[in-house]
C-alpha cells in the first residue's frame, strides 16, 4: 500500500527549560523528570479509530487463516519441480515433470507430488547435496498421477539442510532405478496463497527434460489472477549466447487465446510472474475452476521451446474437512449437539461433500456452505446442503462452484452451519479447513 510520511518534529512543542533532551524512541526533545508529552498525532489510535469504524467479522474466535497457518512457526511450506535435467550425473533421460508440495510438520515431513508422462513410481527418494540417499519412501498406491506420503522423524541436521534449500527429491521407476526425474527442494512465498496450479510438459517429446510448473491464486477482493511459472529446460541448449530470451505466456481455452503477456527471462533467472487483471464472470466462474483454461509458455527464436498444461485446482493429499459444535454457532448453544464433514474438491470444479450430525435439540431445517458473516444479522450462503439432508446425514455433490468458491474454500475461508426448528440461525457452526495428510489410511 502507499506510505505518507511525516516528520513530526515540527509539531513538537517547545521545551520550558533549558536542557531539554531527546530519550530514545521519541521525536521530541523533553525536560528531564517532565511528562512525556503526547504526540501531535497519535498513529495507533487513528487506525485503532479505523478499525473501530469496519464493519467488524462477527465470531472471529475460531478462525485460521491460511496465510496463518502457513506463518507457523511449527509448520512450513516447500516446493519442487521435478524434471530429468539436472547437474552430473543426471543426463536428460525422459520428458516426464512432477511437481511435489511438502509441509514440514514439527519432525515430520508430508509430500503431496502429482505427475504427468511418468510411469508409476516405485519409491520416493531424498538425498544430500553430495547424492547420498537419506529417506526413501516406498510407493504402495498412487491413482490419477497423485502419490502421498511422510517422512517421519526427520533429524535436526536434515531438516537444517532442509530449510537451506539444500535436499533433493526423486521420483525412481522400474526404467530408471537411479532416480527418473529430480529436483531441489525450495521455499517459495506462493505457497501459501495457492490455490489452482499446472504441470507444464514440452509440447515436443524429443525435448527430454523440460518441464515447468505454475501456482495461481485469486485476488483477495478483486477478479485478477496471479501466476508464478517455473520452467526447466526452456532456455536450453544455446540460451547463453543470449544475456535474455523472450518468453511468451498465453492462457488458452479450447485453443483460442484470452490472454497473452511478453516478458524477459535468463538463464540466472527463469521464473516469471504476472497479474492477469478482470477475469470475466464467465472465464472466472466457468473455465478456470473446470479446468478449462491451458498455460502455454513459449520461448522464441532460434532455440524455440514450448511448455503447456492444463489449469487445475490444487491438488493435494490433504484432507478438507469441518468440526461442527455449537461453541462457535454465530450465536453459541449449548445443546450438546456435533457434526462432522468431509469435503473433496475435484479436478473437473465439482465439490463433494458429506456431513454428519447428531444430538440436535430439535430438527434440522437447514445445511450451509457460508461465508465468514461481515454482520451478525447477515450470512452469506453459498450452498445449500439441505435438500439432501436424510436421518442425520448429507451427502452430494456441488456441480457448479465458481473458482472463488473454490479459491475460499482452498484458503480455509468458508464455514458450514446447521440450523434447526429451535436455532434458526444456526445451533451447530465449524470452519471448513485443509488437515493435513496423515497417512494411516496409505496402505489400505
Amino acid at each position: 500500500g502507499k506510505v505518507n510520511c511525516k516528520n513530526m518534529k515540527q509539531d513538537c512543542p517547545v521545551p520550558a527549560c533549558p536542557r531539554a533532551t531527546l530519550l530514545p524512541g521519541h521525536c521530541c526533545h523533553t525536560c528531564p523528570q517532565e511528562k512525556t508529552p503526547a504526540p501531535a498525532f497519535d498513529t495507533f489510535e487513528y487506525f485503532q479509530d479505523k478499525e473501530d469504524d469496519l464493519d467488524k467479522p462477527y465470531n472471529d474466535r475460531s478462525y485460521l487463516s491460511s496465510e496463518g497457518l502457513a506463518r507457523d512457526d511449527a509448520r512450513t511450506e516447500f516446493v519442487a519441480l521435478l524434471t530429468s535435467s539436472g547437474p552430473e550425473p543426471w543426463h536428460p533421460t525422459s520428458s516426464a515433470v512432477a511437481k511435489a508440495r511438502f509441509t514440514l510438520l514439527r519432525s515430520y515431513l508430508l509430500f503431496s507430488i502429482s505427475y504427468e508422462r511418468l510411469g508409476r513410481p516405485s519409491r520416493v527418494r531424498f538425498s544430500d547435496p553430495e547424492g547420498n540417499v537419506l529417506f526413501e519412501h516406498p510407493v504402495q498406491k498412487s491413482e490419477d498421477g497423485m502419490l502421498c506420503g511422510m517422512w517421519r522423524t526427520v533429524s535436526k541436521v536434515n531438516v537444517q539442510l532442509l530449510r537451506g534449500e539444500q535436499l533433493r527429491v526423486s521420483l525412481v521407476t522400474r526404467a530408471q532405478p537411479s532416480g527418473e526425474v529430480h529436483g531441489h527442494i525450495l521455499k517459495h512465498r506462493a505457497l501459501f496463497a495457492e490455490t489452482f496450479g499446472a504441470i507444464l510438459t514440452s509440447s515436443d517429446p524429443t525435448h527430454l527434460g523440460a518441464g515447468g510448473m505454475a501456482m495461481l491464486t485469486l485476488s483477495d477482493t478483486e477478479n485478477n489472477l496471479h501466476f508464478i511459472l517455473m520452467a526447466r529446460g526452456l532456455l536450453e541448449p544455446g540460451a547463453r549466447e543470449y544475456p535474455w530470451v523472450p518468453l511468451h505466456v498465453r492462457i488458452l481455452h479450447q485453443g483460442q487465446t484470452l490472454r497473452e503477456v511478453h516478458a524477459n527471462i535468463t538463464m540466472e533467472d527463469p521464473d516469471f510472474a504476472e497479474v492477469l487483471n478482470e477475469l470475466s464472470a464467465r472465464e472466472l466462474q466457468w473455465w478456470l475452476v473446470q479446468g478449462q483454461l491451458r498455460i502455454v509458455a513459449e520461448t522464441e527464436g532460434r532455440h524455440a521451446r514450448q511448455l503447456a498444461g492444463t489449469i487445475t485446482t490444487r491438488r493435494s493429499c490433504d484432507t478438507i474437512q469441518s468440526v461442527l459444535c455449537g461453541a462457535d454457532a454465530l450465536l453459541p448453544t449449548k445443546t450438546g449437539a456435533v457434526g462432522s464433514a468431509k469435503l473433496a474438491l475435484h479436478e473437473n470444479g465439482t465439490l463433494e461433500y458429506q456431513v454428519q450430525v447428531v444430538g440436535t435439540a430439535s430438527e434440522v431445517v437447514g445445511i450451509t456452505l457460508e461465508t465468514k458473516p461481515r454482520r451478525k444479522s447477515k450470512r452469506n450462503i453459498l450452498f445449500d446442503m439441505t435438500p439432501s439432508y436424510k436421518d442425520g446425514l448429507a451427502w452430494g455433490t456441488w456441480q457448479n462452484p465458481s473458482a472463488r468458491d473454490a479459491h475460499m474454500l482452498l484458503q480455509n475461508e468458508l464455514f458450514l452451519n446447521v440450523a434447526t426448528k429451535d436455532w434458526v440461525e444456526g445451533e451447530l457452526r465449524g470452519q471448513v479447513i485443509s488437515l493435513p495428510y496423515s497417512g494411516l489410511l496409505a496402505r489400505y
